[in-house]
């Protein structure tokens, strides 16, 4: 009996996400183009397949996605400890998708830090072009805020985990 349930929950479940509606598309007797859900009768149609629409907003805000595109942000961190949280908890309460560059855990990322700034001292923050060492909330909130990072941003939830750091150059 418990099989039978999970398994009806399961086809309940699945059963919106795999349909797909088929549309049928014909010329009327005065040249119009007709779409219908059934077919005509007596003529031809071509039979469309149309699939869910889905509208992609895990980017935030149109000002959001902009900021992200124009000024991505960097945060250069390790295990420092107090500061070094403080950082990673003050991208994360504003919503702000960040990658994530370790220069403890890469020398490629020690090497890319101490050019940068010109040692290995963590926390950085780059925004865009902007680098700022050490941290200091009332200027990362200010560099944020100039590169379109509004605060608080609605549509992300809070806790936003960092982007892929393959995708954001140092």
């Amino acid at each position: 009996m418990p099989r039978l349930l999970l398994l009806a929950f399961t086809l309940l479940v699945l059963s919106p996400l795999s349909y797909a509606a088929s549309v049928y598309q014909w010329k009327d007797a005065s040249g119009n183009i007709v779409f219908s859900d059934q077919p005509p009768t007596n003529q031809q149609a071509q039979k469309r397949d149309i699939k869910s629409n889905v509208v992609d907003t895990s980017g935030g805000n149109f000002n959001t996605r902009e900021a992200m595109r124009n000024n991505p942000v960097t945060l250069w961190t390790n295990s420092c400890g107090q500061s070094c949280d403080d950082a990673r908890s003050m991208l994360s309460k504003r919503g702000v998708a960040y990658s994530l560059r370790n220069p403890e855990a890469s020398a490629t990322d020690f090497d890319l830090l101490k050019k940068l700034v010109g040692s290995a001292t963590v926390p950085v923050l780059q925004v865009g072009s902007k680098t700022l060492t050490g941290f200091n909330a009332g200027a990362w909130a200010s560099a944020l805020d100039e590169a379109g990072y509004k605060t608080p941003d609605p549509t992300l939830k809070a806790g936003a985990t960092p982007a892929d750091k393959s995708t954001t150059k140092p």
